[in-house]
């Protein structure tokens, strides 16, 4: 029965996770701001505009380029709402 809870409880709280990733010690989560992201991570290599079908802008891609891989943070109003890693 414990496990059958646990098992509930967890599954409530995967959507609740965040996108992490790590620059040296220091992290950018899904939620933070614009200028914690500059902080930690320091001035982007390359900042795409996302826009939508009919072409108006509603946030932007900020692209780092790190040992081989680029690290992309969506940023919407300011806000990191996706972090991804690509090779």
């Amino acid at each position: 029965m414990r496990a059958a809870i646990f098992c509930f409880f967890l599954l409530l709280s995967a959507p609740a996770l965040a996108d992490t990733y790590a620059f040296g010690s220091r992290l950018v989560v899904t939620g933070d701001g614009a200028g914690k992201v500059m902080e930690v991570a320091g001035k982007p290599d390359r900042i795409a505009n996302l826009e939508n079908e009919q072409g108006a802008v509603y946030g932007e891609r900020w692209d780092y380029y790190l040992n081989g891989k680029t690290v992309s943070i969506y940023l919407i109003n300011g806000i990191v709402k996706e972090i991804t890693e690509a090779r």
